[in-house]
C-alpha cells in the first residue's frame, strides 16, 4: 500500500507561511490597535448601522452619522460625544450613503450578533474584513495555480504575488469597515472565473462570471474596471465554445443582461431617492465644497501629477503626509512605475499567442481601465478621482503578471523567491515602523 506523501517545508513554503503570519498580525493590529475610526470608517459604519438597526438605506445629505459613531471617533464612548454631528458639516453626515448596498446588507447579520456595545461591533466588523482578506489570499493561490498550471511550480509565483496583500494600504482598506474588503475578494474571484471560462471555453463559467460581476457592481461601482475583461472573455468563449447557436446567443444576452438585472432594484431606488441612477450628482454637490472649494477646472496638464499620486498605493492614505518624504515618494514612484510598465513587457514573448493575450487581458487590462476611468472622471466630470484604493482589486493580478514575467528569466524561480523575500522583509519593517506612530499608537 502506497503511503501518502507528506508535504515538505521548503524555503518557498516557509516564506509563504511568514507572509501569511504578517498579513494576519497586521490585520489584527488594524482590528484592535486602531481605537478610533480611521479614514471613512465612521461613514461606512453609520450606513451599516442604518441598515442593521432601522432596516433602511441612509439618504445622502439628510442622514447624519449616529451619536455612537461620533462618540467612538472622539474617544468618549460609552459617554455621549462632545460634538453634535449635525454641526460638523460633511464629516457629521452619512456621506457614503451613495454606495451600493450589498456589503451592508450582508454585514448587518454579524453587526446584530455582536451585542449592544458599539466598540465591540466595530471590532467584529473589522474581523469580518480580516476574514475577507484571508479568503482573498486563498483565491489568489487558486488563481496562481490556474495560471501556472502546477501547484508545486506555482509556489514561488504565489509568494511574489502575495506581497500585494502585505501592503499597508490594502490591509487597512480591506480590514477597516467599508465595502472595500468584499470588493477586493470579488475582484480576485472575477479574475479566477474569467481565467477558467477562457481556458476551458466554458459558457457556464462565463455566465457565472456575469453573475459575479453583477454582485460586484452592487457591492461597489469601482468593479466596472473588470467589465472589459468580461466582454473580451465572452467574445473568446462564445466564438469557440462547442455549443449551439441558440445557446451562444442566450449566453451573450446573459453576459449583458444579468449584471443589469442584479443592479436594477438599487438603480431604481436611486431614481426614486435622488432622481438619477447612481446619485452621483448629489454626491458631487455634497462633497465638492470640501474637496474642491476653489472650483478648480482640471485639464490634461493635471493628469501627470495625479498619476504620481497613484504610485503611493502601497501606503494607506492616512499616512501619506506624515510618512512620505520627497525621497520616499520618488522611490515609490520608480518602483510602482516599474511594476506597471515591466509586468506586461515580460509576457510579450509568451507563446502561444492566445496565452499571451489571456495574461494581458485578464491580469493587466483592469489596471489600465481603472487609470483611464480616473482620467475620464477628472477631465469630463471635473472630479479628482485619483485615489489608489480604487485600483486595489486589480493589484494582485498585476503582481501575478509581474511574477510570470520574472519567471521567464533563466533562473526564474530563484528570482521570484529572492524578489518575494526582499519585498516581504521591507514590508514587515514598514509595518513594524507603523506600529510606533499614529493612528496605531492613538
Amino acid at each position: 500500500m502506497e503511503r501518502p506523501k507528506i508535504a515538505q517545508l521548503t524555503p518557498v513554503r516557509g516564506l509563504i507561511a511568514v507572509q501569511l503570519v504578517i498579513i494576519g498580525a497586521a490585520g489584527l493590529a488594524a482590528v484592535f490597535s486602531l481605537s478610533h475610526f480611521t479614514g471613512d470608517e465612521r461613514a461606512h459604519f453609520s450606513y451599516l448601522q442604518s441598515v442593521a438597526e432601522q432596516g433602511r438605506l441612509p439618504l445622502l445629505g439628510p442622514s447624519l452619522i449616529s451619536p455612537q459613531v461620533e462618540a467612538i471617533y472622539e474617544g468618549t464612548y460609552p459617554s455621549p460625544a462632545l460634538h453634535d454631528p449635525a454641526k460638523l458639516g460633511l464629516s457629521g453626515r452619512s456621506y457614503e450613503a451613495f454606495q451600493p448596498p450589498l456589503y451592508y446588507l450582508l454585514a448587518a447579520v454579524p453587526f446584530r450578533l455582536a451585542g449592544d456595545n458599539y466598540v465591540v461591533k466595530m471590532r467584529v466588523m473589522r474581523l469580518v474584513g480580516l476574514g475577507l482578506l484571508l479568503a482573498a489570499a486563498l483565491l489568489l493561490w487558486r488563481l496562481t495555480v490556474e495560471v501556472i498550471g502546477d501547484s508545486e511550480e506555482a509556489e514561488p509565483y504565489f509568494a511574489f504575488a502575495l506581497t500585494a496583500l502585505l501592503w499597508p494600504g490594502i490591509v487597512v482598506r480591506t480590514v477597516t469597515i467599508s465595502n472595500s474588503g468584499l470588493e477586493f475578494l470579488i475582484g480576485l474571484a472575477l479574475t479566477l472565473l474569467f481565467w477558467r471560462a477562457w481556458r476551458q471555453r466554458n459558457a457556464g463559467w462565463l455566465i457565472g462570471s456575469a453573475v459575479l460581476l453583477g454582485i460586484g457592481l452592487i457591492t461597489r461601482l469601482t468593479i466596472i474596471v473588470f467589465i472589459p475583461g468580461l466582454l473580451v472573455c465572452a467574445f473568446v468563449v462564445l466564438r469557440q465554445a462547442q455549443i449551439s447557436a441558440r445557446t451562444r446567443w442566450l449566453a451573450a444576452a446573459g453576459v449583458i443582461l444579468i449584471p443589469a438585472l442584479i443592479m436594477a432594484p438599487w438603480l431604481l431606488s436611486n431614481l426614486d431617492r435622488y432622481g438619477s441612477l447612481t446619485g452621483s450628482r448629489v454626491v458631487r454637490q455634497l462633497m465638492e465644497p470640501f474637496f474642491n472649494p476653489k472650483g478648480i477646472k482640471y485639464t490634461v496638464a493635471d493628469i501627470p501629477s495625479r498619476l504620481l499620486v497613484v504610485t503611493r498605493a502601497p501606503l494607506a492614505e492616512e499616512w501619506w503626509i506624515e510618512l512620505l518624504s520627497a525621497l520616499k515618494r520618488w522611490v515609490l514612484t520608480v518602483l510602482m512605475t516599474g511594476l506597471v510598465v515591466l509586468a506586461p513587457l515580460g509576457v510579450l514573448s509568451v507563446k502561444p499567442r492566445e496565452r499571451r493575450s489571456q495574461l494581458l487581458v485578464l491580469l493587466a487590462l483592469p489596471v489600465g481601465v481603472g487609470i483611464v476611468w480616473m482620467c475620464y472622471v477628472l477631465l469630463v466630470l471635473n472630479w479628482d478621482f485619483f485615489l489608489p484604493r480604487y485600483l486595489y482589486p486589480t493589484i494582485p493580478g498585476l503582481l501575478l503578471l509581474a511574477a510570470v514575467s520574472l519567471g521567464r528569466l533563466r533562473h526564474g524561480a530563484r528570482a521570484l523567491f529572492a524578489g518575494a523575500a526582499v519585498m516581504t522583509v521591507l514590508l514587515a519593517a514598514w509595518w513594524a515602523y507603523l506600529a510606533t506612530v499614529e493612528p496605531f499608537t492613538g
